[in-house]
């Protein structure tokens, strides 16, 4: 590993960095027992994106096994890859939901609220392990691009769903084990430490430096260093501008703000060499810049698309593609849907600037 000393740099978005980052956005899983109903969602959110985007598909190991003793069912992935490839995207699947009640695994006594009991570790790995080899496997046969895989998706404490009974923004000791455990697996059969993408570390809004805590409970020891193994390191970024009431200066500000808080916590760490940095969520809700639920988002949407074209991440993949996606009615920090829409439009020329 090396230390990271200009990482102030690579998220400033500021910077002019050529073709910047590949854009992208979240997708919903489709279930192996349900492809032809889930498979409506899953086309009208593929259907934003363009040809050399990416498309992150979701928590796929709910899908592939219900019950521990259960048989691994691939249907709805080979579906998945098949239109993906069909669209001409390349695709990050994350492996590992972060338990919570409604995951399979807590019903049947899988886990408790933030960690898998060490006793299902085993199957946890060989789970993960095996949806990966297929992935690679049936991407490859199909003639599909070759896929990224994103170990878990935000094992962070201090809500419902993380990792830590402890302080927000820790991460619970055994994780680095477990973490250990699945890339040693995932490297004994075969997968490329360049098609691995690490858990993603949450940095939401503008001065919320206090995420410093989930930077340094994410560091391995070298006894389980899990990290070298990532070709990537991964970023859920909201989007947020404290007091701006819509003013599209000071949410250019905000948001800017946001991204150069990300580097000011990140540029402390070491990192492993050649490590690249990817954004597998980003959001922006009317609460995050000051308007009304109903408010057009289209250019503060073109505005986080303007200063990403501009950074150096690897890519940057939008949540809530769809229009009603997570939207509540009148909750307006919830409303993270749209992107997309927004996504093609400001493709075809709107700018937020």
């Amino acid at each position: 590993m090396k230390r990271l000393i200009a990482s102030i740099g690579f998220l400033i978005p500021i910077l002019s960095l050529g073709a910047g980052p590949v854009f992208g956005g979240n997708l919903p899983a489709i279930r192996p027992g349900h492809v032809t109903d889930d498979s409506a969602e899953f086309d009208l959110a593929l259907s934003y994106l363009q040809p050399g985007d990416v498309a992150r598909v979701q928590t796929v190991a709910w899908e592939v096994l219900w019950e521990p003793t259960g048989a691994y069912d691939f249907r709805g992935i080979d579906a998945s890859i098949e239109r993906a490839k069909k669209k001409g995207v390349k695709t990050i699947w994350l492996l590992q939901p972060t338990p919570h009640p409604s995951s399979p695994w807590y019903a049947a006594g899988w886990s408790d609220w933030f960690m898998p009991k060490r006793g299902i570790w085993p199957g946890v790995v060989r789970l993960n392990t095996a949806i990966a080899t297929h992935i690679i496997s049936q991407s490859k046969r199909v003639g599909a691009p070759a896929p990224l895989l994103q170990l878990w998706n935000e094992p962070q404490g201090g809500k419902p769903g993380g990792s830590s009974k402890v302080k927000k923004g820790e991460w619970a000791p055994e994780l680095h084990e477990l973490l250990f455990k699945l890339v040693t697996d995932l490297k004994e059969n075969g997968v490329p430490r360049e098609q691995i993408v690490g858990p993603a570390i949450s940095a939401f809004g503008e001065g919320k430096d206090s995420e410093a805590a989930e930077f340094s409970t994410m560091m391995p020891s070298g006894e389980f260093d899990w990290l070298s193994e990532c070709g990537y390191r991964a970023y859920h970024i909201r989007m947020s501008s404290g007091a701006s009431n819509g003013n599209v200066d000071r949410v250019k500000a905000g948001i800017k703000a946001t991204l150069a808080g990300v580097a000011r916590v990140d540029k402390g760490f070491a990192w492993p060499k050649d490590q690249k940095v990817a954004v597998t969520e980003f959001y922006v809700t009317p609460g995050d810049v000051g308007v009304p639920v109903g408010t057009d988002m289209i250019k503060y949407h073109a505005l986080v698309f303007d200063l990403l074209k501009e950074s150096a991440f690897s890519f940057v993949t939008a949540w809530g593609l769809r229009p009603d996606e997570k939207d509540k009615a009148t909750d307006p920090w919830s409303h993270f849907g749209g992107l997309g829409d927004s996504l093609v439009k400001w493709r075809g020329g709107i700018s937020g600037r």
